[in-house]
Order: C-alpha cells, then structure tokens, then sequence
C-alpha cells in the first residue's frame, strides 16, 4: 500500500485543503507534490511513486474530457485516497462525506478515510456519522492545530504498518 493521495469530498476552497494538506505533509516529514484534476490520471499515476505524497486539486468525481474520473482511475490503480471535508461551525459537515464515501465504495477506491478540515471537530457527531473519520486539522490558528495535526499523523501511521502487516502476511 502507498501513501494515500489526497482529495477532496468536492472541490473544496484551494486555500483552505493546501493549508491542510501542507501541515499533513510537513506531519509526516514528506515533500507534497500539487497536481490539478485536469491532468490525466492515467499519465500521473504511472509518473509518481508510490511513497509520493499527493495533493489533487479539484472535484475527483468531475467527468474527464476523455472519459471517466479521477476516483475511477484511482480505483484500477489500487492507489489509496485520503478524502478532505470541510468542517462547519457547530461540528457538522455537508452530506458530500456521506457521498463520496459511498462513491469510493462503489467504485472500489481504496479510501483510507475521512479527514475533516476547519470547522469545529465534534468526535461524537463523527462517530454517529458512521463514516470511516481519520481526525481532524483544525485551522492554523486555531490552538489545537498541532495536538490535531500531530494525532492524525500518529493514527496514519499506524494504519500504514498495519495494512503492510496485512499485505505481508
């Protein structure tokens, strides 16, 4: 298993997931490469390693001109997605978690999990979603930015050994 690319639920605000995606990035002490929706999957996933870390900008679900999308691709090329949503005010999120998941489903994507990105981080809320939440990155200003930031990278990691651990054995 690679390291998961990450995407949003949805095109999501570009500032807001590179300002997550970058404290992801520097969390795990890897460079982060930006690449749009516009590009060819096809070509990108059999440039970039599998140890590359990934941020793809834009709505991954939108038809491509030549047909299909990038979850699509993301699905025949076993490459693990990380997927952003944007937190609200109040704890909640737009159904567009709820969706995307179940599009990674049906397509057979392999969706590591959910991270939510801003809003207020409401644990019970998102255990009741019932949808597979990794944490949280809060915005940088916010005072639990790091601890956040920090224990997400923590549950990644351990989630990574342990699905090598199950590719191994």
């Amino acid at each position: 298993m690679g390291v998961p690319l990450l995407a949003g639920a949805g095109a999501l605000p570009e500032q807001r997931m590179r300002e997550a995606c970058m404290a992801l990035a520097e969390g795990l002490g890897q460079r982060l490469q930006h690449h749009g929706v516009g590009e060819s999957p096809q070509q990108l996933l059999s440039e970039i390693k599998p140890d590359s870390l990934v941020r793809l900008s834009g709505d991954p679900a939108r038809p491509l001109q030549q047909g299909g999308n990038w979850l699509e691709a993301l699905a025949d090329w076993r490459r693990p997605l990380l997927l952003l949503v944007l937190g609200e005010p109040g704890g909640g999120i737009a159904g567009a978690a709820a969706a995307y998941t179940a599009l990674c489903r049906e397509l057979g994507v392999p969706l590591v999990g959910l991270i939510q990105i801003g809003g207020d981080w409401d644990i019970q809320q998102r255990r009741r979603d019932g949808l597979p939440w990794c944490g949280w990155i809060p915005a940088a200003s916010h005072p639990d930015h790091d601890l956040a930031v920090d224990g997400l990278v923590q549950d990644l990691r351990r989630s990574t050994i342990r699905a090598r651990a199950t590719a191994v054995g």
